[in-house]
């Protein structure tokens, strides 16, 4: 019979549907048992490596420090031997066990131009535009971690996933 046999179809579709329904449970309970993943005062740390079109490295180093009311974000950038820092403060505007609203109330930069030019990272560059501009609203979504040692968050505004540990 061509299309294959009518119960064996019906027995993958039962079992696509069944993992459809498993993920979604996944999800919700996800949702639910959203604990808050930072406690006041909390200070966490990352480093990570990206590779730009003309094979050279970048190498990002980043602090993080929340409390109940301000947060503050910095970077230090290294690329062919020249650091570039940044600062940003922020007062939270909006928080919750899922996300975090912030305005940037000070932005503090270093200047290299070589870490700011355009034709090695345009899509990061016109990001960033908008992230350091005093005033921009900056969105994170938190996202659950097994341990209040790390902090998961998506940074819309960078379209950038971060992890960092204590």
């Amino acid at each position: 019979m061509p299309g294959g046999d009518p119960v064996s179809l019906q027995r993958k579709t039962a079992v696509q549907w069944l993992l459809l329904s498993l993920i979604n449970l996944g999800c919700i309970g996800a949702w639910l048992y959203s604990p808050v993943p930072f406690k006041n005062n909390s200070n966490f740390h990352t480093l990570s490596q990206q590779w730009l079109d003309d094979q050279s490295q970048l190498n990002t180093e980043e602090y993080l420090t929340v409390n109940a009311n301000r947060m503050t974000h910095s970077t230090i950038e290294s690329l062919n031997g020249k650091f570039r820092h940044a600062t940003l403060t922020a007062d939270i505007t909006q928080s919750g066990n899922d996300a975090l609203q912030v305005q940037v109330v000070r932005a503090k930069l270093s200047q290299d131009r070589e870490l700011f030019a355009i034709e090695k990272t345009p899509e990061l560059f016109f990001r960033r535009q908008y992230v350091v501009q005093e005033g921009s609203t900056l969105n994170y979504s938190l996202l659950a971690t097994p341990s209040e040692n790390t902090l998961c968050f998506f940074l819309h505004e960078m379209d950038r996933l971060r992890c960092m540990n204590h």
